[in-house]
């Protein structure tokens, strides 16, 4: 009789085995990447960062599931950015999910977050581990604060401004913060709010790593028709002078100056001096068809050199009228006297 319960138990035991194997037969593991970060919808008075000051952390993450399953969530996964059905594996910590709302440092189980998210349970499979496995997470409250607002152009340049409406915004900062709401625009957006208002959120830098903070109300923003523009000086010489010739006379006529140029005067924001300064060639000097038949050549504008961009953002003016210039052609290759 012990015999056959012996038996009975070896069979019991290899379908056990059996049914094991055909069961996990049935699933497969893979790993992939995602990421960690902020949620959006944290609470604007807490500035949460993890290790240190990072808004996002890499993550390796291995699932296991039905195969079918798992090769789609591959193929999604691994689609093209434009692809709407592309998978974002990024998930999101809010201290006030995971109750971790006083200031201060929490250590958090990455893998036990993601397992309790609803993409998880969504796609129907099992988050069996996750590198790194625990994020070190600094978090910090923030205070209300009516701030005045500056506006920049996409340089760093402060901009005047004609309106900013309304001219003050309430933001959360840190309590000791002194700055201003900063508002940047694009050039088009510059162009665009010197005929009409544009809107843009504000927002300030926080941390050692400058993180912008926006705000959730926008303002409206009017730029002068005009920039004003300030008197400019500086020293150039003649080999910041270039000329422009015709093609029939180039390589057979060099260009003097008669008339020596060295101090250029115009108009312009100090950022855009500076940009003009850099140039190649501060001047030039149109040289037309037939002055080399002239004993003369009439006085010349000169043309001053500006970035163009610099010039259709009306940072950068030159004088009215122009400096003139007076030139002498000189043939490179002089015929011989016999």
């Amino acid at each position: 009789m012990s015999g056959k319960i012996k038996k009975f138990l070896v069979v019991v035991f290899l379908t056990i085995m059996i049914w094991t194997w055909a069961f996990l037969s049935l699933e497969r593991d893979t790993t992939l990447s995602g990421t960690l970060e902020v949620s959006p919808s944290t609470a604007p008075d807490f500035y949460v960062t993890f290790n240190e000051d990072k808004s996002i952390i890499g993550l390796k993450l291995t699932f296991r599931g039905a195969p079918p399953k798992i090769t789609a969530l591959e193929r999604r996964s691994r689609a093209a950015d434009t692809d709407p059905l592309r998978e974002r594996l990024d998930f999101y910590y809010d201290p006030s999910e995971q109750g971790q709302t006083q200031p201060g440092t929490y250590r958090v189980d990455t893998l036990s977050l993601i397992k309790k998210s609803s993409k998880v349970r969504d796609m129907a499979l099992t988050a069996v581990s996750c590198d790194p496995p625990f994020v070190d997470v600094n978090v910090r409250k923030l205070v209300p604060k009516e701030l005045n607002i500056e506006v920049f152009d996409d340089s760093g340049s402060m901009l005047p401004v004609e309106s900013v409406e309304p001219p003050r915004i309430s933001m959360y900062v840190w309590d000791d913060y002194t700055g201003t709401a900063r508002v940047f625009l694009t050039a088009p957006q510059v162009e665009t709010a010197r005929l009409r208002k544009v809107r843009e959120h504000p927002f300030v830098t926080l941390g050692p790593a400058e993180k912008r903070k926006y705000a959730a109300q926008t303002v409206l923003i009017r730029l002068p028709s005009v920039m004003p523009l300030d008197d400019q000086v500086f020293q150039t010489n003649p080999s910041r002078i270039g000329f422009i010739l015709p093609l029939e006379l180039i390589g057979s006529y060099r260009v003097e100056l008669i008339d020596d140029i060295k101090t250029i005067n115009f108009k312009s924001t100090p950022e855009a001096k500076t940009l003009y300064q850099n140039q190649p060639y501060h001047l030039l000097v149109q040289v037309l068809s037939g002055d080399q038949n002239l004993e003369q050549t009439p006085p010349r504008p000169v043309i001053y050199n500006f970035p163009q961009d610099l010039v259709r953002r009306g940072l950068i003016q030159a004088p009215d009228p122009p400096d003139q210039v007076r030139i002498r052609l000189v043939p490179v290759n002089p015929p011989s006297t016999p």
